[in-house]
């Protein structure tokens, strides 16, 4: 199935961390980092072809050492299939 998905994902870090989360998160496909705030807050957005694959990526954030906490804050889909489903129909 095509399409697109995007989400937007807050992350908090521990701050003394924050250099080694911000290299692993710059490393992995498809994720774009936002905002840095000293603090350890970061705002990223994630974008994926699938659910599924966006479901990974998300997992791997909040498994990404010195990642205190990480929150879905905004998802949204394009499905192509049913895109053109709906106007076929």
């Amino acid at each position: 199935m095509t399409g697109i998905h995007v989400s937007g994902v807050l992350l908090h870090a521990h701050p003394e961390r924050l250099d080694s989360v911000r290299a692993q998160l710059e490393s992995a496909p498809g994720v774009e980092i936002q905002t840095v705030t000293s603090d350890g807050r970061l705002v990223t957005i994630v974008e994926r072809p699938s659910d599924r694959e966006l479901a990974d990526v998300f997992t791997d954030m909040q498994n990404t050492a010195g990642v205190l906490c990480a929150s879905l804050v905004y998802h949204y889909s394009d499905n192509d299939d049913a895109a053109e489903q709906e106007i076929t129909s």
